[in-house]
């Protein structure tokens, strides 16, 4: 049945070959008719004829070839940028945009770098970007578009795709069903098979991309429908967008608001989906007026910061119990994915605000779900707290508290200073030190872009501040390495004007390669890459032997040490044009962080090759299987 029902959305066969196709499967003829009328809403309108009523201003009748049509059609989504690879078979896509000076490729060297840039410039936009590269490359696109799904992160991915008549021809080139092989991290998938259906194709997935939940969406364009002519309506995308942006159901927010102001100990749990509806005022307002502390999604569960973590309200990563609160009896969840399971006990009263209706109480017990945009489900709350309370009750339930969850985080960011402090002066690089050259130096409209496994306590410290009038700090969920050196491209794209800083591991850099270098380079991207290398992948090292085993007995370490060779990334960045220097020592990072912003001013991009201590067990040990595939020659050279 979907193919016949795929054929008719494509045009490719009749309603009466569609009506005669649903019979012969046993449909009744009245539901045959009835589902035909409903299919035809969502195919573009025929060809106008000589006489016919004048077309809307939003709509227009192209003719090109499909490449012409794709991108005329972009044009009316507001596009203004393609993210790319090179890819021969989208000839007439490059040929359209050759008389285009207003529409821009964005392009990197390698596929997985595209997909990193295009979700760095959606979390930094809120705009849906729109990619395209060879089939061959679909496979390199998704190590990174991974972290796009696990984010809920719109994309629309597109491919050529084998000429229909070639189908089946095992071509060298092409593969018959990469779209199949999407199917796990996208929402929707397409084959669009005729020239004419380019422009509605494409104006569904742009719709689909962006309608919360958000997610990638992919499409294939056979090489005969790119390269063909063709004819079809042009529109305006906003007639076919979706907004997602609801209130909640009354009757829940009272019942929320209810729970929060009777409750001894709760606690507001924050994510991502603030950072998307721009709830941030909101959910600050909220948490003030009750004194709520404030806690993130611990580990890898959220790709932004969207409470200012100087408030004195925030607590830090979420823990099953903070002591100095006693037990948590309501949890107020606003846009985050819950903790993993078993960290709530199931006496907690938990309220949830999520865009998907499959995220809420899939875990855990929920005494209140919503599903609603978070900049009005959080002011929809507000004004029902402040609505059966008198402003001496909210007063008093504020007192009860925030005096004591201020001592609290005061008296955790003096003793991390303290620690700071020390380590600050030793001469040997530091996490501590690090953080406060970082917190010196860096602008607070700055963007911290973060991919750092072993030196996550740089970022979830109270030694750099995020949020509210402070940076802004972009990550992933997904942890697909390799993400962050071209992500950074997309977000200095998305924010010209304001200063871009990325910090990842040298084992982060190694998995995605140099090739967003390249593309700063390229595009003048004045960002500033920092390198933490401590010639190990830390965290893998430290979760092995943490186990015991041989290799911890032995203090061998099999597989985890980056050294011999040593890389220089100094040399490789000078090899794509970048400046960059080795910083060997603590007191040599803020002089280099200077000189990296003084460059990024004058529009430059800048690498940091920042040498740093290995943690954990197993830290001290250089050793590594020694192998030498030279040896294993058995004549004399």
């Amino acid at each position: 049945m979907k193919g016949i029902i795929k054929g008719y959305l494509d045009r490719t066969i009749s309603r009466r070959r569609l009506l005669s196709g649903l019979g012969s499967m046993g449909m009744a003829s009245i539901a045959a008719k009835s589902m035909a009328s409903s299919l035809a809403a969502f195919q573009s309108p025929q060809p106008s004829v000589s006489g016919e009523t004048e077309s809307p201003p939003w709509m227009k009748r192209v003719r090109g070839t499909g490449g012409k049509l794709l991108i005329e059609q972009l044009k009316q989504a507001g596009v203004q940028h393609i993210f790319v690879g090179c890819s021969a078979a989208g000839v007439s896509i490059f040929d359209a945009l050759v008389d285009e000076p207003d529409f821009h490729i964005v392009q990197a060297l390698q596929e997985g770098a595209v997909a990193a840039m295009a979700d760095g410039y959606a979390k930094a936009s809120g705009k849906t970007p729109f990619c395209y590269c060879s089939p061959r490359g679909i496979p390199n696109f998704m190590t990174q578009m991974f972290n796009s799904h696990q984010d809920n992160i719109p994309m629309v991915v597109t491919t050529d795709y084998p000429a229909i008549p070639e189908l089946g021809e095992e071509n060298a080139d092409y593969t018959d069903h990469v779209d199949e092989i999407t199917q796990p991290m996208t929402k929707w998938r397409w084959v669009v098979e005729t020239t004419e259906k380019i422009p509605e194709i494409t104006r569904r997935a742009m719709a689909f991309a962006s309608t919360q939940p958000c997610g990638p969406v992919f499409l294939a364009f056979p090489s005969n429908t790119l390269s063909g002519i063709g004819e079809a309506d042009v529109m305006d995308q906003s007639k076919f967008n979706v907004s997602m942006a609801t209130r909640p159901d009354p009757a829940a927010v009272e019942k929320a608001a209810r729970l929060l102001i009777e409750a001894h100990s709760p606690l507001l749990y924050v994510g991502d989906e603030i950072t998307w509806d721009g709830a941030q005022s909101e959910v600050l307002e909220l948490a003030e007026l009750l004194a709520l502390p404030v806690a993130l999604p611990a580990g890898s569960l959220g790709w932004s910061i969207p409470f200012p973590t100087r408030n004195p309200l925030f607590l830090g990563d979420y823990q099953k119990q903070f002591r100095f609160l006693g037990e948590t009896d309501v949890l107020l969840n606003l846009g985050a994915k819950m903790p993993v399971r078993h960290s709530v006990d199931p006496a907690v009263k938990v309220i949830q605000v999520r865009h998907d209706p499959v995220s809420l109480a899939r875990l855990y017990p929920t005494e209140v779900p919503m599903v609603a945009n978070l900049k009005f489900a959080t002011a929809d709350l507000l004004a029902a707290v402040r609505s059966p309370a008198t402003a001496s009750r909210l007063q008093q339930i504020r007192d009860s508290r925030y005096s004591k969850i201020k001592e609290f985080t005061a008296q955790l960011e003096e003793f991390q200073r303290a620690l700071a402090t020390k380590a600050a002066a030793r001469p040997e690089v530091s996490l501590e030190r690090t953080a406060l050259d970082l917190e010196a130096v860096l602008d607070k409209e700055s963007y911290f872009v973060g991919e750092l496994n072993s030196a996550r306590p740089i970022e979830k410290s109270t030694l750099m501040h995020f949020g509210g009038n402070d940076k802004r700090y972009l990550s992933n969920t997904g942890r697909a390495l390799g993400w962050s050196l071209s992500a950074s491209v997309g977000i200095k794209l998305a924010q010209p004007d304001r200063p871009v800083v990325a910090m990842m591991g040298d084992g982060a850099f190694l998995f995605g390669g140099p090739q967003g270098l390249w593309s700063m380079a390229r595009y003048k991207a004045p960002v500033t890459s920092i390198i933490w290398n401590n010639h190990s992948y830390d965290v893998e090292r430290t979760g092995m032997y943490s186990k015991g085993g041989r290799q911890f007995e032995t203090g061998r370490d099999m597989v985890c040490y980056l050294g011999d060779p040593d890389i220089d990334y100094t040399k490789i960045a000078a090899g794509f044009g970048v400046e960059a220097e080795a910083v060997t020592d603590a007191a040599s990072l803020r002089p280099a962080l200077e000189r990296a912003k003084r460059a990024n001013v004058e529009g430059r991009p800048y690498v940091i090759d920042l040498h740093a201590p290995r943690h954990g067990p197993g830290a001290a040990s250089t050793w590594h299987p020694d192998y030498s595939i030279a040896a294993l020659r058995k004549r004399e050279v």
